[in-house]
Parts: C-alpha cells; sequence; structure tokens
C-alpha cells in the first residue's frame, strides 16, 4: 500500500476497538455512530480485509482487526507522547477523572493544590458519577472507585482501605465521655439504596451485641453523615481518611482507640488498556498513591 489511510479512519477504528462500541466511539469523538461505522468500513475496503464482525446488535475484533488495534493503541500513545516533548511543558493537557463524591470532597479536594503545584500543564476535570462498569467509563482518562476488590480485566491498584472508627461532636460529650450508645442516634450511609453494614460490622466486632442497628438518619453519602455528626445529629462510624481535618480541629471526637478495617476500599483503575498509558494518568497515579502513604496536616 502506497498510501496509509485517512487518520481519521484510523483514530476512528481505535477508539471503536477500546470501547468495543460504535456508539461509544462516537461519543468519545463526538461524532454520531454513523460517521463511526462509516469511516471503519472506509478503512476496511483500504485495507481489503474485515476488522470488526458484527454479530447481532455488538461488534467483535477479527484477527486483523485485533492485531491492528494493538498497534494503532501503541502509535497514538507514542505520537502524544512526542507531540507534548515537541510543545514542551507549556502544552496544557486535560485528565479526566472520576472519583466517589466523599472522596472528591474529603479527601481529594484538600490535596489538589499540591497536584497543581507539582504538575500545573495538567488541568483536571473531576467527575463524581456513579459508574459500575467498565462500558460506563466512556471518555474518562482513569478513575477512582468504591469497591470490595479490584475489578478484573483492567489495570487496577489499591489506594486506599477502609479504617472505621467511632466519632460525634463534643457538643454531644458529658464530663469528658463520650454519649452511650444506648439511646444515641446513629447515622447511616446508603449505597445504591441499601444501607451500608458499617455499624452492624462493628457490633460484631465490638459490641455491644444487644444495640439494635437499625434505627437512626440515613444519609445518601458518607459527606452528608460527616456533616450531620459535626452539627451534633448523632453517632457515626467513619473511615478515619475521610476525617483528618476534622479530629485535627476538634470538630469531631473519636470515642476510644478501636477500629474496624474494610471490607470496601478505593481503587484506582485506568480503563482503557493503552501501551503506553498516558503520562499524564502515570503522574496522576504516582502523586495519587504517594499522597495516600503520607500522614495528611490541616492548616
Amino acid at each position: 500500500m502506497k498510501r496509509l489511510p485517512p487518520l481519521n479512519a484510523l483514530k476512528a477504528f481505535a477508539v471503536a476497538a477500546r470501547q468495543g462500541s460504535f456508539t461509544l466511539a462516537g461519543e468519545e469523538l463526538h461524532v454520531t455512530q454513523g460517521a463511526i461505522s462509516r469511516q471503519i468500513k472506509q478503512l476496511e475496503t483500504a485495507l481489503g480485509v474485515p476488522l470488526f464482525l458484527r454479530v447481532h446488535q455488538a461488534v467483535e475484533l477479527t484477527d486483523a482487526g485485533r492485531e491492528l488495534a494493538e498497534s494503532l493503541q501503541r502509535l497514538f500513545a507514542e505520537m502524544e507522547v512526542a507531540v507534548s516533548k515537541a510543545a514542551g511543558t507549556h502544552r496544557r493537557q486535560m485528565l479526566a477523572v472520576n472519583v466517589p463524591p466523599t472522596f472528591a470532597t474529603r479527601w481529594l479536594a484538600p490535596r489538589l493544590s499540591d497536584f497543581r503545584s507539582r504538575y500545573p500543564h495538567i488541568d483536571l476535570s473531576v467527575t463524581t458519577d456513579r459508574i459500575g462498569s467498565v462500558r460506563e467509563t466512556r471518555a474518562l482518562d482513569c478513575l477512582i472507585v468504591f469497591d470490595r476488590q479490584p475489578w478484573p480485566q483492567v489495570d487496577c491498584e489499591p489506594v486506599l482501605t477502609e479504617h472505621h472508627i467511632m466519632v460525634s461532636s463534643p457538643a454531644l460529650w458529658k464530663k469528658g465521655k463520650p454519649p452511650a450508645l444506648p439511646g444515641a442516634t446513629l447515622l447511616h450511609v446508603l449505597d445504591g439504596g441499601q444501607r451500608l453494614p458499617v455499624w452492624e460490622q462493628w457490633i460484631a466486632q465490638y459490641g455491644p451485641r444487644s444495640l439494635d442497628a437499625r434505627p437512626g438518619l440515613n444519609f445518601s453519602t458518607l459527606d452528608q453523615a460527616i456533616s450531620a455528626a459535626i452539627a451534633g445529629a448523632g453517632v457515626v462510624v467513619v473511615d478515619e481518611a475521610m476525617v483528618v481535618r476534622e479530629l485535627q480541629s476538634g470538630e469531631l471526637l473519636r470515642h476510644n482507640p478501636l477500629q474496624v478495617e474494610g471490607p470496601f476500599g478505593y481503587w484506582f483503575l485506568v480503563p482503557a488498556r493503552q501501551s503506553p498509558v498516558p503520562e499524564r494518568v502515570t503522574d496522576f497515579k504516582q502523586w495519587l498513591l504517594a499522597q495516600a502513604g503520607m500522614t495528611p496536616t490541616f492548616a
């Protein structure tokens, strides 16, 4: 072949192969599903081989398509690195990341000034959508998920494991003692409409076994439950990493030195298998893991 196929067709194919969907590829590239289909058909005609098998309403890569997709993903990533180096550090880069809401407000946000000072050329786009599968990641560069275990078949690395402690507002304490659990209002967090069994896990490990964990106040996010605890609405069992600032300031007081680990944790995911992974994603992951290993202090 003397001439290469159009770059747009190659890009459309590479994104469709990564997404496994013409529709999702169109959304990522801001064109219609029909435009993606036509560009891939043009590429197949130019190459003389089918790249996708159309199976009912889904598409699957052929052997030739899989080989081409792997090569193109590597080449496009190398092109991005080459352009970035040629432009120098002044070339701005956008990093799209999705994180859980409470993680965003209570863990990530207080640390972003440090990230900005270290990587001033990377503009973060932070969303807090509820994502349950890789197919929902679309145009995200990376994401942090709250789950019991790593997701299969993606680059997944642990960031934080929950360490639950019991806290409440000093307004509820009397004579230096925390409120007694029998009779106290328990604060709960919902996950997809179901209450997380945090209190049940605490009672199973430390008691009192006679305590009924069901009554109390329910909140859709951990952040809301923490805010309610600060306001004196009740007692909450919470991940210590999410209340560092409040413990340091005295807005919340820890009842005792006990803690319950897990079972949930925060995981860093790169949804698309890109080789090599874009430098901006690697920079963010390294910074994130370094922050997770530090003991923060807040003024």
